[in-house]
């Protein structure tokens, strides 16, 4: 058994031996280093990640995907509504999207900016959508029709907080179509403010996810963040795939049994028919002066097809008998005037 100083000594080198065929000394350390190089060659290099445990994330690259693909699809929508609404050519693209905490995105923002609090019932939560204050101010030159001037960092008044507000409202009609195909929601703003600490402490320090829209109006060029938080997107977490946002939402079956029963209760439906015997034009006086057993000369000949109308509307033509001792009407064809009406009626609406 080797004492400490001995073992202190065979690391350090300092212990050498003899070999067992007397050739000559070999240093001991040398000797182990030789023998653990080999295995060291062979260690197999891991490829190793770092993960953050303050801000995981939650939601799978297909899940990201999925919401990236909403949001383009959103885009599409704002470059043909927002140009209408704003008189001027504009374009939106997504160009980012991440994870992490709301409270990391904040830093980065200037103090000046005006965010919207937005719900998406029946989700639950609260979702914040941001305009940066370059393009707020260029919207605002654009709606009111004049130019803000050189300072356009100054702080945003009530009045231009309630424009920028009257432009996201415009956006939540695209914002449902855009969500349509993986949930039905029903946007709404709860609340529009300039104060950071109030956002903060409404939505906490909760983990969100960041889409990042550029936006370039008169060659000024600025960004709109959207920022969801996981807690609002937990309950469509499985619906959150690519291949669910591109086939879109399935139509619902047609049940058999129960479109039966609906056309079934339409047999049942009645309707007024009556026959245009034809008609005649006659003056004021002549009215006044009729009197039972006169005869009044009709622009129909006896064999000359009449309209049957069905619930005031020409529908059919017929040609008046008798069957038995009942007055009736046998249809001879399509009333021309009910094809036309409706012809008439598809240019106009086309």
């Amino acid at each position: 058994m080797l004492s400490q100083a001995e073992i202190d000594a065979l690391l350090a080198g300092a212990i050498e031996i003899e070999e067992h065929n007397g050739q000559g000394r070999v240093n001991l350390a040398e000797l182990l280093g030789q023998e653990q190089a080999p295995q060291k060659s062979h260690a197999v290099e891991r490829n190793v990640q770092a993960y953050n445990f303050w801000s995981p994330d939650r939601f799978s690259k297909e899940q990201m995907r999925a919401v990236e693909m909403v949001h383009e699809d959103l885009a599409e929508r704002l470059t043909t509504s927002l140009p209408s609404f704003l008189r001027t050519n504009l374009r939106p693209r997504v160009v980012h999207i991440e994870q992490g905490r709301f409270h990391d995105f904040l830093k980065d923002l200037p103090e000046n900016s005006l965010f919207h609090v937005i719900t998406l019932a029946p989700l639950p939560g609260q979702m914040v959508l941001m305009i940066s204050p370059e393009i707020g101010t260029v919207i605002l030159e654009q709606r009111l029709g004049g130019r803000v001037g050189k300072k356009r960092d100054r702080t945003l008044t009530e009045i231009d907080q309630s424009l920028l507000r009257g432009l996201v409202e415009h956006m939540l009609n695209d914002l449902k179509a855009a969500w349509s195909k993986v949930v039905a929601v029903e946007p709404g703003i709860d609340d529009t403010t300039v104060n950071q600490h109030w956002v903060q402490m409404m939505m906490g320090n909760e983990r969100m996810m960041l889409v990042t829209f550029e936006l370039t109006i008169q060659d000024v060029t600025g960004t709109m963040n959207i920022y969801i938080p996981f807690g609002m997107l937990k309950p469509i977490a499985n619906d959150l795939n690519p291949h669910a946002w591109i086939a879109g939402r399935k139509e619902k079956a047609v049940d058999p049994a129960a479109r039966q029963a609906a056309v079934e209760n339409l047999y049942q439906v009645f309707l007024p028919v009556n026959v245009s015997l034809g008609s005649t034009l006659v003056s004021m006086r002549e009215l006044i002066s009729l009197q039972p057993g006169d005869v009044l000369k009709l622009n129909t000949g006896i064999h000359q097809d009449v309209p049957v109308m069905v619930a005031n509307e020409p529908r059919f033509m017929g040609q008046i008998g008798k069957q038995g001792t009942h007055v009736a009407i046998q249809i001879t064809g399509v009333a021309r005037l009910a094809v036309e009406s409706e012809e008439t009626r598809a240019v106009k609406t086309g």
